[in-house]
């Protein structure tokens, strides 16, 4: 006998559908498969960052150590072409800071700059 929109059936009050424990066993199972893969991820994660900051610690000491002994200065001399475009290029920087443009700008009778005529 029924008693309400809710009320069920005597013969399906005590049973739970066997579709649903499936799908909460899943459900459970997938959740925790997921925080593992997670943790799993930031271990691997951490031990990678340890690897690489040791890794570059160890790439920057022996850098340091051939140009303090002195074995990165075997560098090939520059040939006469390449020692001349350079000159040029230094003579042509040296002229450009040696030249100032510079304007002379009239004050007005109130002691205000004028503006400048084009000529």
């Amino acid at each position: 006998m029924k008693e309400g929109i809710w009320a069920v059936d005597s013969r399906y009050r005590d049973m739970v559908s066997p579709e649903l424990l499936i799908l909460l066993g899943l459900s459970a199972l997938t959740l925790l498969s997921v925080v593992i893969l997670g943790l799993w991820i930031r271990i691997e994660l951490a031990n990678m960052l340890d690897l690489l900051d040791e890794r570059l610690a160890l790439a920057l000491k022996s850098t340091i150590d051939r140009l303090v002994e002195g074995g990165m200065s075997e560098f090939e001399q520059p040939n006469p072409i390449q020692v001349a475009i350079g000159q040029l290029i230094q003579g042509m920087a040296q002229q450009k800071l040696n030249t100032i443009d510079a304007t002379v700008t009239n004050r007005g009778p109130d002691g205000q700059f004028a503006a400048m005529e084009e000529t």
